[in-house]
């Protein structure tokens, strides 16, 4: 008797630590931090913040996609095309900046109600059909690029407010909208009827049908945020480089990577039904932090890369020991020797 209280815990203590590992992580990365040159410098601390704002908008569509049971492959390609689009729309075509935003925005909702149609009324699996997205947009975003850069030409007023630092704050414009954006959705997601479907339909498709949602409208709609929100992630992204081009990430580590990466380690079901899109920004905070910290430690690109490999790896590997012990549990009564013994004696 004494081993089980003692057991139980300690069971408690590492569910709260699997719970909140992006924590952990941060706090781990904070401590190396101590050991990296001018890592807590006011100008490393917002450099850290800025790296968050287009994977935190990529992590954010792909974790309303994953909660609802499906995966949405196209969020690089999507940002890329908000990116291009804004930087296009300005620079070629002499437009402003709120009208480059605007078109860059509706392509985006565009391109996600197609993909949660061809996943919802087609019955293709999102897998297939946001990979072939991928694709057909990476090809159309050369086109229009014409396989070039797209730079801006001397208008940098407004990347310049974007990227400075706000007063007594260790972040930028561009970062408290994203954080806004984060807050928002995640109050959608727990405090509307949206998004309880959202969990619903992801936890169990034929609960929600005995429900009587609408489970082909709540996956378009899913799918519609996370082409809005990756839009704007590359709209934003474009006009604080001041450029856009048709390849981004394929030289370094891909977006659509980092988001998977950060929706896995904030505790986002592989399965659906469970997740959180706070979460996973306090994981694409905690990578970059990671990526930042190996860079100044090392020196070298590779040991960024593996990092990020190996906490994705170990994170993966215990959702998978986690599932398979639950799913031997499933319909297990824990006391059911005890109860037998107890009627015996009776």
């Amino acid at each position: 008797m004494d081993n089980k209280k003692r057991s139980v815990p300690l069971r408690g203590l590492g569910k709260k630590i699997n719970d909140y590992r992006f924590y952990v992580l941060i706090v781990v990365m904070l401590f190396l931090g101590i050991f990296a040159r001018n890592f807590f410098s006011g100008f490393n601390i917002k450099a850290i913040f800025d790296s968050t704002v287009l994977y935190a908008m990529l992590g954010l569509g792909f974790t309303v996609c994953m909660i609802a049971g499906h995966m949405d492959l196209s969020v690089g390609a999507m940002a890329n095309m908000g990116a291009v689009l804004t930087m296009g729309m300005h620079t070629l075509s002499g437009k402003g900046w709120a009208f480059s935003i605007a078109v860059a925005l509706a392509a985006g909702l565009a391109v996600g109600i197609i993909n949660g149609l061809l996943v919802s009324k087609a019955k293709i699996h999102s897998f297939i059909t946001t990979l072939g997205m991928q694709f057909v947009l990476r090809g159309a975003m050369y086109i229009y690029c014409g396989g070039a850069e797209i730079g801006d030409k001397g208008d940098f007023a407004f990347a310049d407010f974007l990227n400075s630092r706000i007063t007594f704050l260790p972040f930028s414009p561009k970062v408290l909208f994203i954080l806004s954006v984060v807050i928002l959705t995640a109050f959608l997601m727990c405090n509307t009827r949206w998004g309880r479907n959202i969990y619903l339909i992801g936890g169990s498709e034929e609960m929600a049908w005995l429900a009587g949602i609408r489970k082909d409208a709540v996956v378009v709609s899913v799918f519609a945020l996370s082409g809005a929100a990756c839009a704007i992630g590359g709209a934003i992204f474009s006009i604080c480089q001041s450029s856009a081009l048709p390849n981004l990430g394929e030289k370094g580590i891909s977006p659509l990577l980092v988001a998977l990466a950060a929706t896995i380690i904030g505790g986002t079901a592989t399965t659906g039904g469970r997740g959180s899109v706070w979460n996973t920004y306090a994981s694409v905070f905690a990578l970059m932090i990671m990526s930042n910290v190996m860079t100044s430690l090392s020196g070298k690109y590779e040991v960024q890369i593996l990092a990020n490999g190996l906490v994705l790896a170990a994170c993966v590997l215990y959702e998978t020991i986690t599932n398979y012990y639950r799913s031997r549990r499933i319909g297990a009564r824990a006391l059911l020797l005890e109860e037998c013994s107890r009627q015996e004696r009776v």
